[in-house]
């Protein structure tokens, strides 16, 4: 049986958020493990290239423990909701809804942000199959790096130092989030020439993804920026 308000709590526990991803991590780091070493460089996303130059410090085992984190951290939340029988159970329509919610906001995503000029997403290979790699890699890790670390470490900031409540915490953190979001897509060698209007709509992209991830928690909002990726790199297809 469906119970709305039941499917609405798990869906976004992260219990139910790792058991989503997991599968996209999956396909994500297979299909960059059997590319050769020259294509793995741009195939890598920025966020993913930049936790694993973090972890390298760590020395040769730190370059495993970014594909490994998600995997532990699984296990971890399983350890401490086992208590609750209904949160560790797998409902598989559960998951089904997940796609599919997952799906309808990216479309919103795409249509929010098609009204500019400028997508969160510029494809930045020739080959379709690099870019949807991109696509699910740029899903995957920024979320991790620019929703789930940021803002959950600057809301803890703001309420320990500052002593702000919850909701304004949270509302701080998206717009400081939202600004770093749109600024690293600058940086680098493949980052784009900096524009005051780029900046803008992709800090407005990245707004919109940590409204959503507070509203519908990690899962969800990995796959709407997938799911946004994807329609971007197909439409741009199409019209080519």
């Amino acid at each position: 049986m469906f119970n709305k308000s039941t499917y609405w709590r798990l869906s976004k526990s992260p219990y139910y958020s790792f058991i989503f991803i997991i599968p996209f991590l999956i396909i994500y780091e297979f299909m960059v493990l059997i590319l050769s070493r020259n294509e793995v460089s741009t195939l890598r996303n920025g966020a993913d290239i930049l936790l694993r130059q973090f972890m390298s410090l760590f020395g040769d085992i730190g370059l495993y423990i970014t594909s490994i984190s998600f995997f532990l951290i699984f296990l971890i939340i399983f350890l401490l909701q086992k208590k609750n029988v209904n949160d560790t159970s797998i409902k598989s329509n559960y998951l089904l809804f997940m796609l599919l919610e997952g799906f309808l906001w990216g479309i919103i995503l795409y249509f929010f942000m098609i009204f500019s000029q400028n997508l969160l997403m510029f494809p930045t290979s020739k080959e379709l199959i690099s870019q949807i790699i991109l696509s699910i890699g740029a899903g995957l890790y920024e979320e991790l790096v620019f929703r789930v670390l940021l803002i959950m470490v600057l809301t803890k900031i703001f309420k320990i130092i500052f002593l702000w409540n919850n909701f304004i915490s949270m509302i701080i953190s998206m717009i400081i989030s939202a600004i770093i979001f749109s600024y690293f897509h600058f940086l680098g060698p493949y980052g784009d020439e900096l524009s005051f209007s780029v900046f803008i709509y992709r800090f407005l992209g990245g707004f919109f993804l940590g409204f959503l991830y507070i509203l519908r928690g990690f899962g969800i909002t990995v796959y709407t920026h997938i799911n946004y990726n994807l329609f971007i790199i197909f439409s741009l297809t199409i019209n080519e």
